[in-house]
């Protein structure tokens, strides 16, 4: 069979598991804002790969349902490097997607020929590039990718359980937040970051943004930056917040209360009570205000127990449970979360590796609690719009209803609502 194949009457009765990837028009353009011009499918048993066209100059192009039907009905699993990204364009593929990167990340920087180079130097913000770029040298590329990721697909194991939480659950809550998109005011978002983006057309359309979630990162926790802008760290004091506005009547945020001592608490059996708040207690423990707990409480937790704090309550669990982890991770080599494994041959301290490991479990948390929010949300207007690790933000329709007492529920861990009519300066409820 020739590997181009431009006709769904040229596609294979059967494929056996496969990689998969997929070309969008343009690698510029948040996934959301652009379509596939092509699909590279490679059977891991066989000696090349082959290229499905959709929309390419030099091709005939198949229709992508028929593509979409065609790979539900006729593959096995789909491995593929970042399949949130996929799933805007192909969603009802979920269940079959398979990522690599959650077993090892595969570095594709030094893949990409002198042709794509410099069609990317020289037209970066032209949105069907990737029409334009021959399809060989897109083959090319991805039979390159296919012999790297090959020996990391060989390593999979149907039990481990990390990879099967980041595949099925963390993927899908993501790619939920990141196509419900953020509205925001296109003069005011243009005029304030005009020194920073490259093009606004990368990921804002119809006046609404599109973040996007790297969920490949050291301790599990994703960083949120997409055309030089970090949505996780938005500054909440010079303005720029303001830019950010509900496509429906008002932002509201949930923002937990004291939520790493709370998370560290479950990790070390030490219970905090729903109804008094977190550094209130821990300064009555230690016989000192609030915020002066809260501030010790940090410095203890990050920058290992103090001597004198070593035998208070709280601190004492904390600091067996860091000690015991330090000696898992030392003589067994390694140190597993619900969600990510951290290896002996990291450069890393007992402190750090305590700190990564509560970003962890701060994320797998997240991931369980979103995922009931975002069912409630299923049959509602209102939109998760902006996670931030401790707060989430929701784009609220009023035609909902009195929702948030329930989703204060559904997160389990205290709350404070705030409300605004722009992300600025919201004030509690």
């Amino acid at each position: 069979m020739f590997y181009i194949i431009e006709r769904s009457s040229q596609l294979p009765a059967k494929f056996e598991d496969c990689f998969i990837r997929f070309i969008p028009k343009s690698n510029n353009y948040h996934p959301a804002l652009t379509e596939l011009s092509l699909v590279y499918i490679r059977p891991l048993n066989d000696k090349k790969g082959y290229i499905l066209c959709l929309d390419h100059t030099e091709s005939f192009g198949i229709d992508k349902i028929e593509v979409l039907d065609w790979l539900l009905s006729h593959t096995g699993k789909l491995w593929i490097l970042d399949k949130k990204e996929a799933l805007h364009w192909m969603y009802p593929l979920s269940d079959k997607l398979f990522d690599i990167n959650f077993i090892t990340f595969v570095d594709t920087t030094d893949v990409s020929t002198r042709c794509t180079d410099y069609y990317y130097r020289q037209y970066p913000s032209m949105p069907n590039i990737n029409c334009l770029i021959p399809i060989s040298k897109h083959y090319e590329e991805c039979e390159a990718i296919f012999d790297k990721s090959l020996p990391i697909i060989n390593k999979y194991r149907l039990t481990d359980t990390q990879f099967q939480f980041n595949n099925f659950r963390t993927t899908d809550v993501f790619y939920h937040i990141e196509k419900n998109g953020i509205k925001a005011d296109k003069n005011c978002y243009i005029e304030y970051y005009k020194d920073k983006l490259t093009n606004p057309e990368y990921n804002l359309y119809k006046g609404k943004l599109y973040t996007q979630y790297n969920l490949y990162t050291t301790t599990s926790r994703p960083s949120n930056t997409f055309n030089n802008i970090n949505f996780a760290a938005l500054n909440k004091d010079n303005g720029e917040r303001k830019c950010y506005k509900p496509e429906f009547d008002k932002f509201v945020e949930l923002d937990f209360q004291g939520y790493h001592p709370r998370l560290i608490g479950e990790m070390v059996e030490w219970h905090f009570p729903n109804d008094k708040n977190t550094y209130e207690l821990l300064g009555q423990l230690l016989g000192v205000t609030q915020q002066e707990a809260k501030e010790l409480t940090f410095k203890q937790l990050y920058g290992g127990v103090w001597d004198e704090y070593k035998y208070k309550p709280f601190f004492k669990e904390v600091d067996m449970f860091i000690d015991d982890m330090w000696d898992t991770y030392q003589y067994g080599g390694r140190y597993d979360t619900e969600n990510k494994t951290f290896t002996s041959d990291a450069d890393i301290n007992r402190n750090k590796l305590f700190n990564y490991i509560v970003q962890s479990k701060e994320t797998s948390t997240n991931v369980e609690l979103l995922e009931l929010v975002l069912n409630y949300l299923e049959d509602k207007k209102t939109k998760l719009v902006l996670y931030t690790y401790d707060a989430f933000l929701f784009d609220y329709c009023t035609e909902d209803g009195e929702i948030f007492a329930d989703i204060a529920q559904i997160l389990q861990y205290p709350v404070s609502i705030k409300q605004g009519n722009t992300y600025h300066g919201l004030t509690k409820i």
